[in-house]
């Protein structure tokens, strides 16, 4: 299996659990719905689904070993836990850093800001990653 290179600007959003159609829909709908913060207008965020039932149940451990048509730093993946309570699972793939394979979760709401923020380059995946609290689930700064 060959991780396809991104749109730009986009991450790719790797589907790893099959078991329930209609809760992936939902979660994917929350990772890209545009959310409402005052004054700053957002669209949501720039995911590309990968679904292929070869992922089903991989690990960030296994996600890190993939393959690549080309260079993607991070990966957003809807993990089981995803399909539950609708949080992005973040792997770290920047061969430029020592933390290949480092992961956190966020909320559907930061979603959009921890993509755009990444693929601009404003921030790196360590901000977000050491911005976590101990549950692993990020909730914005």
């Amino acid at each position: 299996m060959l991780l396809p290179e991104p749109a730009d600007m986009y991450v790719l959003l790797v589907r790893t659990d099959y078991s329930d159609e209609s809760a992936w829909l939902v979660a994917l709908k929350a990772a890209t719905a545009a959310y409402d913060v005052g004054d700053f207008e957002r669209g949501g965020a720039c995911l590309q689904p990968v679904q292929r039932p070869e992922l089903a149940g991989l690990t960030p451990d296994d996600l890190v070993l993939l393959p690549r048509d080309g260079y993607i730093s991070v990966l957003a993946v809807a993990d089981a836990r995803t399909m539950h309570d609708q949080t992005v699972l973040f792997v770290d793939l920047n061969e430029y850093n020592d933390q290949i394979g480092r992961t956190f979760r966020a909320v559907p709401e930061e979603v959009e800001p921890i993509t755009t923020n990444l693929a601009l380059g404003n921030m790196d995946f360590f901000e977000f990653a050491d911005s976590t609290p101990p549950d692993g689930v990020f909730r914005g700064f």
